[in-house]
């Protein structure tokens, strides 16, 4: 979706006059005068030219490949092996409600989750390939989904948003734009089964990808991603853990040490992927803190988060939690996670999920170490 717009400033296209000189009789005759003499006398031969002693050429130097986190055929986000025909694609941005049930979640490669108004939180996907026959329900968009989906040059699906949102995504060249309000009974259809009717919009992994077929969208950003590791060995990982944090309602992530996974709990239940049936399971969890504040005279209560700049983190991935930073250069730019050295974290390899906190919301988690 970049744009550029050359202009150039033709000539007038008219003909310059030409300037004639008038000649006397006296100087026509001294004129063929000049003539029969330059034509009578004997031409010199110039001395022969001395041809350039050539010098030795440098080879230009290689311009050196940048040294990338992952390995061709590698997911940037988790490390895991990436189908060829998905990596085509642009990924795919979804806007999808934390407070309904979900379908397809568990095949995203990164999630965030962060309030978007009444301390509701909303999750924005990040799905770098996806085969889901239903994916969903579909929301609406706030300012900071965009700046955390720009730096994927993603397909960002959603459902409306709030007024700042509509002028960023007409002056971003780092997103395309899939509207359900625009293309409602094309690429999305509403389910009547849902208990409020704000939660029933889908559409499928077909749809979407259909979308970038019809429109000749093909993957335009390239992004770094994360930097991964191998998972901690077992006799290291400890017995168990959790981590709990509060929004609107609780939220909990139950350690699994043979999987080396953390399993996804939503008001005390089982958070279920109902596409698959299956309990969502999360490899590594990023908690960030950043400054948070309504906006003023929003009537819907809704909030600006500032991620630009740097923050405290908490980072749980092999059943421990460590301390570190985020920072983000600027509004399109890729998170980097650092530890408390300052090195750059790496993760195992597998899904990421980011929890976007205010900088005095409180986390609690524990630890039962190996025996």
């Amino acid at each position: 979706m970049h744009s550029a717009t050359c202009q150039s400033s033709p000539g007038s296209g008219r003909s310059q006059p030409v300037a004639w000189t008038r000649y006397t009789p006296v100087a026509i005759l001294l004129l063929a005068a000049v003539l029969v003499a330059g034509c009578g006398a004997p031409t010199a031969t110039p001395p022969p030219t001395a041809a350039p002693t050539p010098r030795p050429t440098a080879p230009p130097t290689p311009t050196p490949e940048p040294t990338l986190p992952y390995a061709p055929g590698e997911s940037p986000l988790t490390g895991l092996p990436l189908d060829p025909e998905a990596a085509r694609y642009p990924p795919l941005a979804l806007l999808i409600p934390s407070d309904a049930d979900s379908y397809g979640l568990s095949q995203a490669s990164l999630v965030y989750e962060a309030v978007t108004e009444g301390n509701v939180p909303r999750y924005l996907a990040i799905f770098e390939q996806l085969d889901a026959s239903q994916v969903g329900p579909i929301r609406s968009a706030r300012p900071y989904h965009i700046e955390w989906a720009c730096p994927y040059g993603a397909l960002l699906v959603h459902w409306g948003g709030s007024p700042p949102v509509f002028p960023m995504l007409a002056r971003s060249d780092c997103l395309a734009n899939l509207e359900a309000m625009t293309w409602e009974g094309g690429y999305f259809w509403r389910t009547t089964n849902e208990p409020v009717p704000w939660n029933n919009l889908f559409t499928s992994s077909e749809l979407l990808y259909g979308y970038l077929e019809n429109w000749e969208i093909t993957r335009f950003l390239s992004y770094r991603g994360f930097p991964h590791k191998e998972d901690a060995s077992p006799e290291s990982r400890p017995v168990s853990a959790t981590i709990e944090v509060t929004f609107d309602y609780p939220v909990r992530y139950a350690y699994e040490a043979e999987q080396n996974e953390y399993l996804r709990f939503y008001q005390g239940r089982p958070q279920i992927d109902r596409l698959t049936g299956a309990q969502l399971r999360v490899k590594n969890l990023a908690i960030l803190f950043a400054p948070q504040r309504p906006i003023p005279g929003d009537q819907q209560g809704r909030i600006q988060i500032e991620t630009t700049g740097q923050g405290k983190a908490l980072f749980c991935l092999d059943g421990r939690c460590t301390e570190g930073t985020w920072s983000r250069a600027g509004p399109e730019e890729e998170f980097r996670f650092l530890d408390t050295g300052g090195q750059e974290l790496r993760f195992n390899r597998g899904n990421i999920w980011i929890e976007v906190l205010a900088v005095d919301q409180e986390v609690s988690y524990t630890v039962i170490p190996a025996r």
